[in-house]
């Protein structure tokens, strides 16, 4: 029996942890106390790809890259040191600095999770948890996102993954979806495309930094329609492939952000997000420690992570997913 990919003997192992998910969930149910439960870390300042959807390339200012030493610096003192129990690592490319990526996987076995684009050879670490593999649509469309070839790419990688680490591999491939203007008519494409090749898919919508942003997918009928078709494949066969809770994609029918650019009942505070500097990012993992970059629309968020956040942010299954 497994929960959420952790047997027995790892839930056991992972007991002082849920300990001090216990006792941050009582703080601040009964003190307000605000300590987060997950890190999020972009561990390179690069990437091979300039999707045109990414918020990553308008906060982008320099090209250092940490060292492994200073690296396990900011795991101890912005992650180890507040008990966050699940990290999810970004970018730039992520798979570009897998050194890094080894780094995390051990400080943190079965609770590193990685984002990538996918066309960088998808490397086996044995104890990660799992890898969000981001596809933006069909092959047409992914690939007017991301340049030609990008799908076919990501394609081979994961074949190659599946192929080369065993009948179990495909637990440690996640499809991400990022839903936007562009790709929403895609969505049956994308789950028909990658289930067989992966343990789970999830979604959420295109976050615009700018009014206007023609790849934002307004509130109305057309987005609606695209949730309530994710509802209906949800209670069917695909109930435990699509792991967006039900009342989250309720949720993200209307605005749940906030207000312009300020976050207002968003819990962004329960994940402390650093950038390739280790500097922490506001208001939120897409925001940036610079105080004068650009800013994420908060009453336009498509966020998954914070939006399932607000549901039911305390119940132990869900912490344990990125």
């Amino acid at each position: 029996m497994e929960i959420m990919g952790r047997g027995f003997r790892q839930i056991i192992q992972e007991s002082p942890l849920y300990f001090h998910l216990g006792l941050k969930i009582a703080g601040y149910k009964l003190f307000g106390r605000k300590s987060p439960f997950y890190g999020s870390a972009d561990i390179i300042n690069v990437c091979n790809l300039h999707c045109e959807h990414c918020y990553w390339w308008l906060n982008r200012k320099e090209n250092e890259d940490l060292s492994i030493k200073q690296w396990k610096k900011i795991i101890d003192e912005k992650f180890k040191k507040q008990h966050v129990f699940i990290v999810t690592l970004v970018g730039g490319e992520p798979m570009m600095r897998p050194d890094v990526v080894e780094l995390f996987v051990k400080e943190f076995p079965k609770r590193a999770c990685v984002v990538t684009n996918g066309t960088y050879p998808i490397s086996y670490f044995k104890d990660i948890y799992f890898y969000w593999i981001s596809i933006d649509g069909d092959e047409k469309t992914h690939d007017e996102i991301r340049g030609d070839g990008a799908w076919q790419k990501t394609r081979k990688n994961v074949i190659d993954y599946l192929k080369n680490n065993g009948d179990k591999a495909w637990k440690d491939i996640w499809i991400t979806m990022t839903i936007n203007s562009k790709n929403y008519k895609t969505v049956k494409k994308v789950i028909a495309d990658w289930k067989d090749y992966s343990n789970k898919i999830g979604f959420q919508f295109h976050t615009p930094f700018m009014k206007g942003d023609p790849l934002w997918l307004p509130f109305g009928e057309e987005r609606n329609q695209v949730i309530d078709e994710l509802l209906e494949l949800k209670s069917g066969d695909l109930k435990d492939y699509i792991v967006n809770p039900k009342d989250q994609l309720e949720v993200m029918k209307k605005n749940w952000g906030g207000k312009g650019t300020t976050p207002v009942d968003c819990p962004t505070w329960a994940i402390v997000s650093v950038d390739h500097m280790g500097r922490e990012k506001l208001p939120c993992c897409i925001g940036s420690a610079e105080s004068d970059s650009m800013k994420p629309i908060c009453e336009q968020c498509g966020l998954g992570c914070y939006s399932q956040l607000i549901l039911k942010p305390y119940n132990t299954s869900k912490m344990m997913q990125c």
